[in-house]
């Protein structure tokens, strides 16, 4: 059966008009032509809570709803801007005071933690088979797109999830010039070199970063040394059981922990904002480090000479343990609020923020893999950085057992760890790297907590939820999961 608007009211969804600048249309037609302001006749605000990044979004997302405005008459949008660190308290302070947004970001765990206190509004009833056929073919089925709730779509999705890769990026000159003809392959070689090219460098070149005064690094790097759900929640799904203290975890930190105590790495990274690595890469100041992709558009505009190569992450010296993971087709961003007092008129900028044209848009400006293929995967072939990338996602991503989408039990479970962010290693991670403490009692003291954690839960999720929900002892982390597993 086909899906239909059972409620949308507003114009602009019904009729075909301009997104952007180029001119190109919004889905729809003919429903509805009486306008958008609501039933006193007065125009509606809608406002979105986002985060100002990557650079430029701020002026990017001004103009983009600019344009939804003059082709929208009936509908203001107000942009609340929030650093990306602030992005969920602000939002659920925003809740909390009895004033929150229409619509706003929350990604990944964020958007469980809006989910399970009730703040999200289902979207099923204004979404239509043109919305769904946007997406690449099969990657909106409730069971796995990551944007389902109990078989309801709830929130809306901005990249691909083959965005969801990470490579090391490397300065060829610097490379060249230390005696060195290709990228590290292994943790050791990665730290050999870096140790090498910061003696060499003078004080004014260092041979490496952590990407982020979070010590994002120490995140990606552990992808390839033990199983996704470690470095996620600290535990293993296919054993059930706490895993910080895993030898690769553990490596991940101590290799940091190193460079760190011997100078290493790029001083003051502690302090570092989201944009601080690549501008100190495109400056010529370090060597490598591993990030995201969406950097590497970033890095092109501040130095378009630059001599910069792309390659998968380095792997720990005894071999691969397990692979980038795709957890599922896309990672939520965009929710409505379940307060909003305008929810046809919230969806009108939501479904302006997943059509072809905003996609487009946000692809061309920052060089991200936007959630509809259609709008970029041309390009980006052509494209020699964009094509080193997608090679990377084919050749160092694995589908992973997701529990939070694999049984009511496990999203329980996993809901409830979402609400637990002190049990992550971070924090502890980035102190250990900074004051040389050594990570295996830390981490051996976390996994102690999480299993208190997983005691707890379970006791209070009796019948609902049981250990078996988030564990998969057929499960190879080398290989691609498949539910029979």
């Amino acid at each position: 059966m086909s899906r239909t608007r059972r409620t949308l009211r507003w114009a602009a969804a019904a009729t075909a008009v301009a997104l952007t600048a180029t001119g190109c249309n919004l889905v729809g037609s003919g429903e509805d032509d009486s306008g958008n302001d609501d039933a006193s006749g007065e125009n509606v605000t809608i406002t979105v809570a986002l985060v100002p990044d990557p650079p430029g979004a701020s002026e990017f997302y001004r103009a983009q709803f600019d344009q939804f405005e003059e082709d929208n008459p009936g509908i203001t949008v107000e942009v609340l801007e929030n650093p990306s660190d602030q992005q969920l308290n602000a939002v659920e302070l925003m809740f909390q005071q009895g004033d929150p947004p229409d619509v706003f970001r929350a990604q990944a765990d964020g958007f469980d933690r809006m989910y399970e206190r009730g703040w999200v509004h289902s979207l099923e009833e204004f979404v239509t088979d043109e919305f769904i056929d946007r997406f690449p073919e099969g990657t909106m089925n409730p069971s796995t797109s990551g944007l389902h709730r109990d078989g309801e779509l709830y929130t809306l999705p901005l990249v691909s999830g083959k965005w969801d890769v990470r490579v090391l990026v490397y300065n060829e000159t610097v490379l060249s010039e230390n005696g060195y003809d290709a990228p590290p392959e292994t943790w050791g070689e990665l730290e050999e070199m870096a140790r090498t090219i910061t003696a060499n460098g003078g004080g004014s070149v260092f041979g490496y970063a952590p990407t982020s005064g979070k010590a994002g690094a120490v995140e990606i790097l552990a992808q390839t040394a033990t199983p996704y759900s470690v470095v996620q929640d600290g535990i293993d799904f296919s054993t059930g059981q706490p895993a910080t203290a895993s030898p690769g975890m553990v490596e991940a930190v101590e290799l940091h922990r190193r460079m760190q105590a011997d100078g290493v790495m790029v001083p003051g990274w502690e302090s570092w904002d989201g944009a601080r690595a690549f501008t100190e890469f495109a400056a010529g100041t370090m060597a490598m480090y591993p990030t995201a992709p969406w950097h590497i558009a970033e890095i092109r505009k501040l130095n378009p000479e630059i001599e910069m190569g792309i390659a998968p992450l380095p792997v720990p010296d005894d071999g691969r343990v397990a692979f980038t993971p795709t957890k599922q087709s896309f990672q939520p961003i965009w929710s409505m609020s379940s307060e909003t007092e305008h929810p046809e008129e919230a969806w009108a900028v939501m479904d302006f923020l997943a059509s072809e044209d905003f996609n487009r848009a946000y692809y061309e400006q920052f060089g991200s893999f936007t959630a509809i293929e259609s709008a970029w995967e041309d390009q980006a072939r052509e494209n020699e950085d964009q094509a080193a990338i997608l090679s990377a996602a084919e050749e160092t991503m694995r589908v992973v057992p997701n529990p939070m989408l694999l049984s009511e039990g496990g999203g329980e479970l996993l809901r409830a760890r979402a609400q637990r962010p002190e049990l992550k290693h971070t924090d502890a991670a980035v102190d250990a790297i900074i004051n040389n403490k050594p990570f295996l009692p830390i981490a051996q003291a976390l996994d102690q907590q999480i299993q208190a954690f997983l005691d707890e839960t379970l006791a209070e999720l009796s019948g609902t939820a049981t250990i078996e929900d988030i564990t998969f002892p057929d499960w190879d982390p080398l290989e691609n999961y498949t539910p029979e597993q």
